[in-house]
C-alpha cells in the first residue's frame, strides 16, 4: 500500500511538471500566475519549479522574475525534428487532402533550381494524368516552384533569373516579367497556382510548408486535369484545404503559431 501511494505521488508530480511546461510554452509567467492557473500550493510549486530549473527544463529571468522554457526543451524539440521522417509525417495529410479533392496530391522539396516530388497520394479515376512522383520540374513552371521562388532573397532571385534556362513549355508558360509580378502576391498568400504552364490541360496549386525556423523547404500540391479542376476551384475551396493541411504539417515540423 505504501509503495502504491508513493507511485501515485510521483505520477501526480510528473503531471504537474508537464502542466507547468505546457503553460510556459504559451508565454513566460510569474510564480503567482502559474499558481493561480494550476492551483498548486506555494510550497509544492516552489519545489517543482526549483527542480525544473535545476534540470534546465525551465529558467527564471533575473530582472522580470518570470519563468520561461529552458534549454532542455529546445534540445528535445531539435531531437524530435532530427528523427522526424517528413514523408511518413506528411502521408496521412496527403491522403486526407486527396480524399477531399479527389485528385493527386504530392509533397515536394526543392533541389537547386528544380522541384522534386518526394511523396504522393494518388487517386484512381477514369482519366488519369501522368504521376509526378519522383519527377523534377523547373521552379518557374510549377506551382510548388513558385512558392520556393517567392521565398528567395532579392540576390538569390536575381541570380536565378540570370542563370536559369527559360523554356516555353506551353503557350501559357509565364515570361520572367510576368512571374516577377506574380511572386509578390504568392509571398503574401503562401499559395500558388499553375494553369497549364508546364503541361497543356494540366493545372496545379501548392501551399507552403514551414519548419520551426520559418523556412519553406516543402510544399503540398494538388495536380489535376484542367477540365476537372477550374482556376476558380483552385483559388477557392482547394486553396482553403491546402493551406489548412499545410499548416498542420508545419506544426509537425515545429512551427509555432504567433
Amino acid at each position: 500500500m505504501k509503495h502504491e501511494f508513493k507511485e501515485i505521488y510521483i505520477i501526480q508530480n510528473v503531471h504537474l511538471a508537464l502542466d507547468i511546461l505546457f503553460l510556459l510554452e504559451k508565454k513566460p509567467r510569474s510564480f503567482e500566475a502559474i499558481q493561480e492557473k494550476l492551483r498548486i500550493n506555494r510550497q509544492k510549486l516552489n519545489k517543482l519549479l526549483s527542480f525544473l530549473i535545476k534540470e534546465e527544463w525551465i529558467e527564471q529571468d533575473k530582472e522580470s522574475k518570470l519563468y520561461r522554457l529552458g534549454i532542455k526543451t529546445f534540445e528535445l524539440g531539435i531531437r524530435y525534428l532530427q528523427f522526424l521522417d517528413i514523408k511518413k509525417a506528411a502521408k496521412p495529410i496527403l491522403d486526407e487532402i486527396s480524399k477531399r479533392v479527389k485528385e493527386n496530391v504530392y509533397l515536394t522539396t526543392r533541389v537547386a533550381y528544380e522541384v522534386l516530388y518526394i511523396e504522393k497520394s494518388e487517386v484512381d479515376r477514369d482519366v488519369m494524368i501522368l504521376s509526378r512522383y519522383g519527377r523534377v520540374l523547373p521552379l518557374y513552371a510549377s506551382s510548388s516552384g513558385k512558392i520556393y521562388l517567392s521565398h528567395f532573397d532579392p540576390r538569390e532571385l536575381e541570380d536565378y533569373f540570370q542563370k536559369v534556362k527559360w523554356v516555353r513549355h506551353t503557350p501559357k508558360t509565364k515570361t520572367p516579367e510576368e512571374l516577377r509580378e506574380e511572386l509578390k502576391r504568392i509571398k503574401q498568400e503562401d499559395f500558388a497556382t499553375n494553369i497549364e504552364e508546364y503541361e497543356e490541360e494540366v493545372v496545379s496549386a501548392a501551399a507552403a510548408v514551414y519548419d520551426y525556423a520559418r523556412k519553406v523547404n516543402y510544399t503540398i500540391t494538388v495536380v489535376a486535369p484542367s477540365y476537372r479542376m477550374s482556376e476558380k476551384d483552385l483559388n477557392t475551396w482547394v486553396k482553403e484545404i491546402l493551406k489548412e493541411n499545410a499548416s498542420q504539417l508545419s506544426e509537425k515540423l515545429g512551427l509555432i503559431k504567433t
